[in-house]
């Protein structure tokens, strides 16, 4: 039934592919969220992956940010408006925003740029009305890689943005 309510509302198949890794029934409102989120960010980058009790928003680097800066780009401050909304919306939640690197370049310049970038995005989640005690900054850096090949690709798929929504505790 939940499938013909999608398709009757036009979903994509972007949103129609989430459905199978929806949250489970106790968790109505970050069900409602990640339909939301399917929906707004359907035209964007960003991938959600959907769990019992979390959403996992990822997004490449490369959309987010300007080359080896923490300047955001036009596609990234699109994606974070719209995932601002949907946080406003759906206040009962938090949010860890992790940023990766590849393994380009010392460690130690890595982190720094990862943490740099994450203290950005968060920075523009509050200027966007998001309240910042929701808010949690974590530049892991080349820490966590993907299992990718170490080629340009590869090392591009590493350099990413994860945005963890998980509920409130009470």
């Amino acid at each position: 039934m939940k499938l013909l309510c999608r398709l009757a509302l036009g979903w994509g198949a972007a949103a129609l592919a989430g459905a199978a890794m929806a949250p489970a029934a106790g968790a109505p409102a970050l069900a409602a969220q990640e339909a939301q989120l399917r929906i707004a960010l359907a035209h964007t980058a960003a991938v959600i992956v959907g769990g019992a009790d979390s959403l996992e928003l990822r997004f490449p680097a490369r959309q987010a940010f300007a080359p080896d800066t923490a300047e955001l780009l036009p596609s990234g401050r699109a994606m974070l408006d719209l995932l601002a909304r949907s946080l406003r919306d759906f206040g009962g939640t938090q949010v860890v925003v992790a940023v990766y690197t590849d393994a380009i370049g010392s460690e130690e310049f890595n982190r720094q740029q990862a943490r740099t970038r994450a203290v950005a995005l968060v920075a523009y989640l509050k200027s966007r009305g998001v309240a910042p005690a929701r808010l949690i900054a974590r530049g892991v850096g080349e820490g966590a890689p993907l299992e990718a090949p170490n080629t340009p690709e590869g090392r591009d798929l590493n350099r990413r943005v994860v945005f963890t929504i998980t509920p409130l505790s009470s």
